[in-house]
């Protein structure tokens, strides 16, 4: 009895490994254009404890944008990431999905939604200069039915991608 049960709890967790992550592209919650300020400026990130790869990516992103980190500088601009709890239209349909996740073995792929938020804002001593808010979205199917593809549609990198565009299209509104 106990090979049967180590034999599913393996089974199991091979079905939640294949994962497919869909990239949507970020909104802007809040968008306040700012006025143009010097590309010297002091880098600051908040909310990336657990996306250190994400932090470097942006950072860099940043920094090939034309922007230089200067510690001295009077200019802040200051980039936090917070993860937020997504709610479900449907509550129920998305139970029902689990459970059938659940009973086939994971040929019906179970559906999850992460949501983020990710804030630039920029300032000078005190003042506040600009700022804008995006939300970052993220379709995720688990299950073993997305084996094939899962290499292509892997969920860290339209993440990534997710994260990179927030910080071109706030950009955009310069």
């Amino acid at each position: 009895m106990n090979k049967i049960l180590f034999l599913s709890l393996i089974g199991f967790l091979f079905i939640l490994i294949n994962c497919a992550g869909i990239y949507n592209e970020p909104v802007f919650i809040k968008k306040q254009k700012t006025n143009s300020f010097p590309k010297n400026i002091r880098l600051e990130f908040t909310g990336f404890y657990f996306y250190e790869k994400e932090l470097n990516l942006l950072k860099s992103e940043i920094l090939n944008s034309g922007f230089t980190n200067n510690q001295s500088s009077p200019f802040l601009l200051e980039v936090i990431l917070e993860e937020k709890e997504y709610s479900y239209k449907y509550i129920s349909l998305h139970f029902v999905n689990l459970i059938a996740s659940l009973f086939t073995a994971g040929i019906i792929p179970y559906y999850t939604i992460t949501k983020h938020e990710i804030t630039y804002r920029v300032s000078e001593g005190k003042k506040e200069i600009g700022s804008s808010k995006l939300v970052l979205e993220l379709d995720q199917l688990r299950g073993l039915s997305l084996l094939p593809i899962t290499p292509f549609f892997w969920p860290s990198s339209a993440f990534d991608k997710s994260i990179l565009d927030s910080w071109k299209l706030q950009g955009d509104t310069k």
